[in-house]
């Protein structure tokens, strides 16, 4: 089992997201966010009809991304092969480079296939991250 897994009942938060939609051909970003403020990241994809083929690219960068970008999960390794099922890949802070801050997924579809995409950090480091929370969810329920 993964750390993060066994962490699930602290603090997550939402901190990017691909929105539901028909991939179309196309890349898909999600939005960056800091990994500064976070030990881990999640990011989970959901695929529908049609997805198999599609590839993921998790992405280090700078603030600005003006120094370019380096893949820190290659899209061969990640090549999303089947259709309607979910995939989860896991980041450390650890595993970035030196001087690289900002994470971000690109899902490259292929054809009329639907995705859609979560990321969930946990628990800050040094200050309140529920700050840069993006979460658009409609409903959350827990059970305690």
């Amino acid at each position: 089992m993964s750390p993060f897994c066994e962490r699930l009942s602290e603090q997550l938060c939402v901190v990017a997201t691909i929105d539901p939609q028909a991939g179309g051909s196309a890349a898909h970003t999600s939005d960056a966010f800091s990994m500064s403020l976070h030990r881990r990241a999640l990011f989970i994809l959901s695929t529908g009809a049609g997805s198999a083929g599609n590839t993921v690219a998790i992405q280090e960068g700078t603030i600005n991304w003006s120094a370019g970008t380096a893949t820190i999960l290659s899209a061969a390794a990640t090549a999303v092969a089947a259709a309607n099922s979910q995939f989860l890949f896991e980041v450390s802070g650890e595993a970035m480079s030196a001087g690289r801050t900002e994470l971000r997924a690109i899902v490259t579809s292929v054809g009329a296939d639907l995705i859609s995409m979560v990321v969930l950090a946990d628990v800050g480091r040094f200050s309140p991250e529920s700050d840069r929370d993006l979460a658009s969810v409609v409903s959350i329920q827990a059970a305690n």
